[in-house]
């Protein structure tokens, strides 16, 4: 789409009237249709316009909000990723009213667990989570899943032990659900919350099945993401004497 405003804003700046634009080229009535967003030229008539002001394509081009805010959506998660929740805040202040459902709890659900690890505001976090799951019309959605899973670990924090166990217990069934290999990241961030869950409520058979599963996952991803965490904890089931034994039990290297 073409921005009339400013092909409209450069002709005045050049002090060139529709007529003066328009002439060997088009027709002033064309002039005045592209200035009010009404009417799309053909790319040769266009070309000769922009080349009379002195302007590029990429000067008129107007973004597809959609992909705008698709690529702002992608930034805050690299940022998020990193752990960088303030930058995360900073770069979803630029998204633009998002009409996509999927963007939508996409967005929510960055800014509720930025917004949560910044201000350590749990109530208004369980808030923002509930909405993505009003939102939500389908279960394998990874950011209704990861809202669940948010819900348990909010709780956990708030010293609500059934509470987060309500929303915890739904992830075994739902990590299924999900298409791990576009998810990577949060596949194991999921594992990561799930582990540490069975951890403290002294589940450690399943525990430990958590853990086998994200390590070979990481490994057949040849990732990095959440190895430590998961080793550590590993290495804490052994040390802490949790009646797990070690046969049949080796981690996976």
């Amino acid at each position: 789409m073409i921005n009339g405003k400013a092909i409209k804003n450069q002709r005045k700046k050049l002090h060139i009237s529709q007529k003066e634009l328009a002439k060997n080229i088009t027709t002033q009535g064309t002039i005045s249709a592209l200035e009010r967003n009404s009417t799309t030229p053909s790319s040769e008539i266009l070309a000769k316009i922009l080349e009379r002001l002195s302007l590029s394509l990429d000067d008129v081009l107007v973004a597809n909000v959609k992909t705008s805010n698709q690529n702002i959506l992608n930034t805050a998660d690299r940022q998020f990723m990193s752990y960088h929740f303030e930058d995360a805040l900073a770069t979803l202040k630029k998204i633009k009213k998002i009409a996509d459902l999927d963007q939508q709890m996409h967005f929510t659900f960055l800014k509720t667990t930025a917004t949560m690890w910044v201000k350590e505001n749990y109530d208004d976090a369980i808030f923002g989570y509930n909405k993505i799951l009003q939102k939500s019309t389908d279960n394998s959605n990874i950011h209704s899943i990861l809202a669940i899973c948010e819900l348990g670990v909010t709780y956990d924090v708030k010293g609500e032990p059934d509470k987060s166990a309500f929303y915890f217990e739904q992830l075994p069934t739902l990590l299924k659900k999900i298409d791990t290999d576009k998810n990577i990241f949060w596949y194991l961030m999921l594992l990561d919350n799930l582990s540490k869950y069975y951890s403290n409520i002294k589940k450690y058979r399943e525990c430990l099945a958590v853990l086998n599963k994200a390590i070979a996952f990481a490994q057949k991803h040849n990732t990095p993401l959440f190895i430590d965490s998961f080793y550590f904890l590993y290495a804490l089931l052994f040390e802490n004497n949790t009646g797990l034994g070690t046969k049949g039990h080796s981690p996976i290297f």
